[in-house]
């Protein structure tokens, strides 16, 4: 399962570096306004707050893997 959530890293790197690549940026740089914000500060968060909700999922499901290995580990122990 860690092999699992450290290519899902991989691909979250992968996903950031796409997301604030220029070229993709570029996208959103205009004049138009949503809610008197520029688009491409509107942009911006949306994948600041995108990236950092996925890594705190990561990170969470990466602590839930390794606090059951240490219970299985300390299962085992006992019972031996």
């Amino acid at each position: 399962m860690a092999k699992k959530i450290t290519e899902r890293y991989v691909a979250l790197i992968i996903l950031t570096a796409l997301l604030f690549n220029p070229p993709i940026m570029s996208i959103f740089n205009s004049t138009e306004l949503i809610l008197g914000v520029p688009m491409l500060f509107l942009y911006l968060f949306a994948a600041w707050t995108l990236i950092i909700g996925l890594n705190a999922y990561l990170a969470k499901r990466l602590l839930m893997e390794q606090f059951s290995v240490r219970e299985r580990v300390a299962g085992s122990d006992a019972d031996g």
